[in-house]
């Protein structure tokens, strides 16, 4: 049994990718697999480096 980290991000649920991502996570689980997801979207993830100094309380 493996432990599988899937970082996932797309604003719809309806989407090819999500349908993959879905396909993928039953599949692993139904073969034994531990499924941990992220989903950046939803996370409100911002990949832009605005050159901030990160808040000390963070880190």
């Amino acid at each position: 049994m493996s432990k599988i980290f899937i970082v996932y991000g797309h604003y719809s649920d309806q989407s090819f990718n999500a349908a993959i991502r879905d396909t993928f996570i039953e599949t692993a689980k139904q073969q034994g697999h531990s499924i941990d997801c992220v989903d950046l979207y939803k996370e409100n993830f911002d990949p832009v480096f605005r050159g901030e100094e990160p808040d000390k309380t963070v880190i």
